[in-house]
């Protein structure tokens, strides 16, 4: 099975080595670096727990049994947070998976970190919520 993401709920970036992933929806971000950076590019382009393992076995040297059971609890992690979902359709599409050129170290399990800190900011809405002062601050609510 591949993965699919609604960019109309999610967005993403990566920088370097690490993925920045939000949840617009959820008004939580999450971070990852490494591996998960890695995992994360290769769900993005389609890639499956399949693809995912042997690519980045190989990118790791790492034997393929332990990173596919570390994939495969990093998957159901972004699913459970309603970041990917699982999409057959997907499944019978020829796609190059491709990580971009980086310095890879040893293997450790691919983790992202929450943050929901941001909340009040990820929900705003910077055209039609914003108060005088401009972004990033709300417009002040009407007590009535």
């Amino acid at each position: 099975m591949r993965y699919s993401i609604d960019a109309r709920r999610i967005s993403h970036e990566r920088f370097h080595d690490e993925v920045i992933v939000i949840n617009a929806a959820a008004g939580a971000y999450y971070s990852g670096s490494g591996t998960a950076a890695d995992l994360w590019t290769l769900v993005s382009q389609g890639a499956g727990i399949v693809e995912a393992t042997t690519i980045l076995a190989a990118a790791y040297s790492c034997d393929e049994e332990t990173v596919s059971g570390d994939i495969e609890k990093s998957i159901g992690s972004l699913i459970e947070r309603n970041i990917i979902q699982g999409n057959d359709d997907l499944s019978q599409s020829k796609v190059e998976f491709v990580l971009p050129d980086a310095a890879r170290k040893i293997w450790t399990a691919p983790e992202f970190d929450e943050y929901t800190d941001m909340w009040d900011l990820i929900q705003l809405d910077p055209i039609h919520d914003v108060g005088d002062a401009g972004w990033p601050f709300a417009a002040p609510t009407s007590k009535i």
